[in-house]
């Protein structure tokens, strides 16, 4: 039986999303108070969707992600057969970016299966994630697109934006994630077709992907249905005529979508009319636009913050997207970027140690102008070298189980990154510095560790040291 929560239940009947079962997980089956963070958010406090991948089974994601340990959650778990958990509420925050300006702004959905594994993912997988999809855009006047819909590996890492996949550099959901299908369901369970009441006969328009009251955002498809003896199809919007389709199926564009970024927000009058050879017939109905105003949210480093050495500052934007991003200091012009992600690194050693202004301008498309500032504390002279001064694990050790590989250091740290023979396995940016090896994914026999260390100036630390698996014992 597929699984979801009652108010997602509630949403998908409003927007007439059927195939969900209507049973509510227990309380006790929800994520641990400690692998999410809750909140109050609202509807329109949600701007992005976030795609996974599980690298596991569907029930054993779901149990991994209610552990405490996990340190992780996830709004949904999707599995290979269309069954659905919901973990934790759309109104909390689930640890799923990697990116705490992302966690805030979005909803993650966790897919079962494998990142590289050439078999893909299941068409019931596909829907019952794109009915999600939907229904989250749909409540939250999402765009369906791939600026709002997003791979796990879009998220910037917090510590080097221009790297993605959050701050482990994850790569879900991978290459064999099929995105033109997924976003093709996604706006085909967002609109679905609705039939329409005539009064007549001959001649006359029987169903339309847009109705009456609608709320609307991005990119949406407009297309009818229309029977008789039909020769073309005109699309008018506020009275103008925007588009007309000889060729059934008719729809707006040609197929294509129409752009609610070139409306204003508000109310909008739509109108379909199907010509015949001697008659015509219409139908009438308004919508209402709501998309997000061009923003930019606040530069990712606090107010009169210590900062030494290259500097990562990220630039996320939501509503249209910006034709240009800038970066100022002091006023002065010192980098800028054309295409997402949005990132810069910034070398603080070419500033004085002092009181700097730090400020991030987008400029859209339209000619709207959103900035950012922040005001940071340069101090270079006072940075000191990174260094590993002790590590939990020592050479020539023998270990079997989960090994808790901890290493402390001095000097200015930015991350310390943790490799088991040259493969890199975890990175983390804060002390404790630390990562639960388990040995028993690891073959029998010697094994080379690797910590390195990473100063704030970019200097760089590194020990190794090897280590011998133990063989499994005989039961």
């Amino acid at each position: 039986m597929r699984v979801i929560c009652r108010s997602l239940i509630l949403m998908l009947a409003a927007l007439a999303l059927a195939g969900v079962a209507a049973a509510a997980p227990p309380a006790g089956q929800l994520a641990a108070q400690t692998n999410y963070t809750q909140a109050k958010r609202s509807a329109a406090d949600i701007r992005f969707i976030i795609i996974h991948v599980s690298e596991g089974s569907f029930l054993g994601t779901v149990d991994w992600l209610r552990n405490p340990d996990a340190h992780a959650s996830a709004n949904f778990v999707v599995g290979r057969a269309g069954q659905v958990q919901e973990l934790v509420p759309l109104h909390d925050i689930a640890w799923h970016a990697g990116n705490w300006a992302y966690n805030l702004r979005s909803v993650g959905i966790e897919n079962e299966g494998f990142t590289d594994d050439p078999q893909g993912f299941t068409l019931a997988e596909y829907r019952a994630s794109a009915r999600l999809a939907a229904v989250i855009a749909r409540r939250s006047a999402i765009p369906i697109d791939r600026r709002h819909i997003i791979g796990h590996y879009q998220v910037p890492d917090p510590n080097d934006p221009l790297q993605g996949g959050g701050i482990d550099n994850h790569t879900d959901p991978g290459k064999y994630w099929r995105w033109p299908l997924f976003l093709k369901l996604v706006r085909q369970f967002a609109y679905p077709q609705h039939r329409l009441v005539h009064k007549h006969v001959g001649l006359q328009i029987d169903a339309s992907t847009l109705t009456n009251k609608q709320l609307v955002a991005g990119e949406v498809p407009w297309k009818t249905e229309v029977s008789g003896p039909v020769r073309r199809v005109a699309f008018f919007i506020d009275g103008r005529l925007r588009w007309t389709d000889r060729i059934g199926p008719y729809a707006f564009a040609g197929g294509k979508l129409l752009n609610t970024f070139g409306l204003r927000n508000g109310v909008h009058r739509l109108e379909v009319r199907a010509y015949g050879a001697k008659s015509w017939t219409r139908q009438r109905f308004t919508v209402r636009v709501r998309n997000e105003p061009f923003t930019l949210a606040q530069v990712n480093l606090k107010a009169k913050q210590q900062v030494a050495g290259v500097v990562p500052v990220a630039a996320l934007f939501t509503g249209v997207a910006p034709a240009r991003v800038l970066l100022y200091l002091d006023g002065r012009l010192i980098d800028h970027d054309t295409s997402a992600p949005y990132a810069f690194k910034w070398d603080t050693r070419r500033a004085k140690d002092g009181l700097h202004t730090l400020t991030l301008a987008g400029r859209a498309r339209d000619g709207r102008i959103v900035r950012s500032r922040v005001q940071v504390r340069v101090a270079n002279k006072t940075a000191l070298p990174a260094k590993i001064v002790s590590d939990s694990l020592v050479d020539g050790q023998t270990v079997s189980g989960i090994q808790h590989w901890l290493v402390a250091t001095t000097g200015s740290v930015t991350q310390v990154e943790f490799s088991v023979d040259g493969l890199p396995q975890v990175t983390v940016s804060k002390a404790p510095y630390a990562y639960d090896w388990n040995t028993t994914d690891t073959a029998p026999g010697p094994h080379q560790l690797t910590v390195r260390a990473t100063g704030i100036e970019g200097d760089v630390a590194t020990q190794t040291l090897t280590v011998t698996v133990a063989a499994p014992s005989a039961q």
